[in-house]
């Protein structure tokens, strides 16, 4: 294994720019090679790296000069694309979703292990050292015993958004079918949180009762979701999502909010905490900035974290098993919405 992990890069769409950015500014890795199936989506990235491109993933699979694929693709071929790799002997750094199935999902999760190679999955909370702060102020009982989480996505997703995303970089229809996304704005967008919840609190969901509907925008995701979450401690979530929401948010903070008998914290930027003990020298019942030390969770922290791992036999920052975990509340929220009860988890693939 060399000194830096040589990517290659299998979609060049929108988040993929941002990506390859993460990459190029990580000292530890190095764009080595593009591939998306439309010659003209690759040209402005080969200028700017100097790295060979192709239309064909398999090219890429077979290039001895590639350590480990990143892969930003329409979320169905995920997980194919990823056992393709595994099986390739390529490690993995997955866009979220990890896949549209549980089914999926584990068949990745468990080729990446039959086969050695490292499968991570692009979650920034594992290596944002201000959601590590909250996660030990929250182990260490200083919010209390956890009651409650609340989550919200509200946006007013403009109409070209479902035809290319918001840069309009790659002009594509996947994100309006539920067979190629896995689903709308909670798929989507709400996955972020449901990982960042979890890593911080520590708490695992064991029912989802979701009602979601498609009710303002022309596609056949979901643009509108309320789920109620009941967590093994007793907690209780509850997480409002929509698409198609004039106004969006407003005014409210950003960020998960995490309710403790002794405070609260909303997981935003800069995270945010309210403690009715505060320490001495401070006042309590006051809202204040989550105090912490370390990097920022941007891309390249993520691309330098998982590189480390992989170069040193480790495990990286946001395993396949926190993919899964995060997809299977989505899949539950899902099931729920559809037969109008309550799930169970865990579920059954």
């Amino acid at each position: 294994m060399p000194a830096e992990l040589r990517f290659g890069i299998i979609g060049c769409g929108e988040i993929a720019v941002q990506t390859c950015a993460g990459i190029s500014a990580a000292p530890n890795a190095t764009v080595a090679m593009l591939m998306d199936p439309r010659p003209e989506v690759l040209a402005d990235l080969a200028e700017f790296y100097g790295v060979p491109t192709t239309t064909q993933a398999e090219e890429v699979f077979s290039n001895p000069d590639i350590d480990a694929v990143y892969i930003a693709t329409p979320h169905d071929l995920h997980a194919p694309l990823g056992i393709q790799a595994a099986r390739a002997g390529k490690h993995v750094l997955v866009e979220k979703p990890i896949a549209t199935n549980l089914k999926d999902a584990d068949t990745l999760i468990e080729t990446c292990r039959a086969t050695g190679v490292k499968l991570g999955v692009a979650y920034l909370a594992q290596v944002d050292a201000g959601a590590a702060q909250a996660r030990d102020y929250i182990h260490a009982g200083l919010l209390g015993d956890l009651i409650a989480v609340r989550m919200t996505a509200l946006a007013h997703k403009p109409d070209y958004y479902w035809q290319g995303g918001y840069t309009r970089r790659v002009a594509t229809t996947w994100r309006q079918s539920k067979a190629r996304a896995g689903g709308g704005i909670l798929i989507m967008n709400l996955v972020h949180d449901l990982n960042t919840v979890r890593w911080v609190t520590g708490l695992e969901v064991q029912r989802v009762y979701a009602e979601y509907d498609t009710l303002a925008t022309p596609v056949e995701v979901e643009d509108t979701l309320g789920a109620v979450l009941r967590y093994t401690n007793g907690a209780i979530g509850v997480i409002q999502a929509g698409s198609a929401m004039p106004g969006g948010a407003h005014k409210d903070a950003r960020g998960p909010r995490i309710y403790g008998t002794k405070g609260q914290i909303i997981l935003g930027d800069p995270p945010l905490i309210y403690r009715t003990e505060a320490p001495e020298g401070s006042a309590p019942n006051t809202w204040s900035e989550l105090r912490y030390s370390g990097p920022k969770g941007d891309r390249a922290e993520m691309i330098r974290r998982f590189a480390e791992a992989v170069l040193n036999g480790q495990e990286p920052p946001a395993t396949g098993e926190d993919g899964r975990k995060a997809l299977e509340i989505i899949v539950a929220a899902y099931r729920s919405g559809e037969m109008g009860r309550p799930v169970e988890l865990p579920l059954e693939t």
